[in-house]
């Protein structure tokens, strides 16, 4: 809720049917691509059910109780997609955006003396110990970026999902905003779409020269790039560490009475490597009443209430991921 960013390699049968000779293949590209499991990759096979599920106590037997690599299925195409670990960027996005709709709406809440209505409003996502999403077949499982929950009194409600992605297909994020609308009846999703221009590639470890006594040099020389280019691109020892952020916007989805979808128009916030919105805050629509249940009748005359964002902090996050990309891909070639 996925060594170049996020590389999406996709294999599909020439048929709509699942033959036993493209199942066995394909499982076995599965199989290999759990095994190395290297970082910022993404695959989709189509897989019938069964087969999925011998993936998934694989992947458990292999990694536990480790969050990445990640195995999902959609039972309307039988596509398996398997995520191993995004970069730092991707999760402080999600992470930050979670926490600042989090933080909006609890403290609306309470200046419109609602604290118990706050206290029942939860983050929750990547990092819940279970699927927030049990698909059309309870043994399916999907997890978003991030998200929002509401506790009722015997049951907790997904109300806010969040999708982010680093130099993946717009289309991808789109279906992932439906899924959540549609199929587990989600009032709000929000995509946010980053573009890493050029896409990242280690060096070959047969000619890179850099080793753990560098990280000193290399630390400052991140910090020297996220004073004068704070959107990349960084760049050490004649490597490219980070690209420039070459793009980055969120959309937001909503999901009317009636179960119509309607989405907003894209808020640009990066391009080319500089941020464009102005002004103290974004306003990107949502309100009190996205985030809470509709049948919560106790917030009914505070639901207009607007969350909105200050610019300065997403800013901040969207830099600090940047940096913290580079650092964490130089660490990962020098630690092999």
């Amino acid at each position: 809720m996925s060594a170049p960013s996020i590389q999406l390699v996709t294999m599909t049968s020439s048929s709509r049917a699942l033959h036993l000779e493209d199942t066995e293949d394909q499982y076995q590209r599965a199989l290999n691509f759990l095994v190395t499991n290297e970082p910022e990759q993404c695959l989709e096979v189509r897989l019938p059910l069964h087969k999925y599920e011998e993936l998934e106590r694989y992947a458990d037997s292999l990694y536990g109780e480790i969050k990445y690599p990640y195995v999902d299925y959609d039972t309307n195409t039988s596509t398996v997609t398997i995520y191993t670990a995004p970069p730092p960027l991707h999760g402080m996005v999600s992470a930050q955006l979670q926490y600042l709709i989090h933080r909006g709406a609890e403290m609306a809440l309470i200046q419109h003396n609602e604290p118990e209505i706050a206290r029942r409003l939860h983050a929750s996502g990547e990092s819940s110990d279970r699927p927030l999403f049990g698909g059309y077949n309870s043994r399916i499982s999907k997890v978003p970026d991030g998200g929002l929950v509401y506790f009722l009194t015997r049951e907790e409600v997904l109300t806010v999902a969040l999708e982010t992605g680093l130099s993946e297909k717009y289309e991808k994020f789109q279906k992932d905003a439906y899924l959540w609308l549609k199929g587990a009846h989600c009032q709000m999703a929000i995509t946010v779409c980053l573009q890493e221009q050029p896409k990242f590639k280690y060096p070959p470890k047969a000619v890179h020269t850099v080793s753990l006594e560098d990280y000193d040099v290399f630390k400052t020389k991140m910090a020297e790039t996220l004073a004068e280019n704070p959107f990349g691109p960084y760049i050490y020892n004649g490597s490219t560490w980070f690209g420039q952020l070459a793009e980055a916007f969120a959309i937001v989805y909503k999901r009317a009475d009636d179960g119509s979808i309607t989405q907003s128009e894209p808020y640009r916030l990066v391009q080319d490597g500089t941020f464009l919105w102005q002004g103290e805050e974004l306003d990107t629509g949502i309100t009190l009443g996205d985030v809470l249940p509709r049948d919560e009748k106790a917030a009914i005359d505070i639901r207009e209430v607007p969350i909105k964002f200050v610019t300065e902090d997403i800013r901040a996050w969207l830099m600090a991921g940047a940096r913290r990309t580079a650092s964490v891909r130089f660490r990962a070639l020098v630690a092999e």
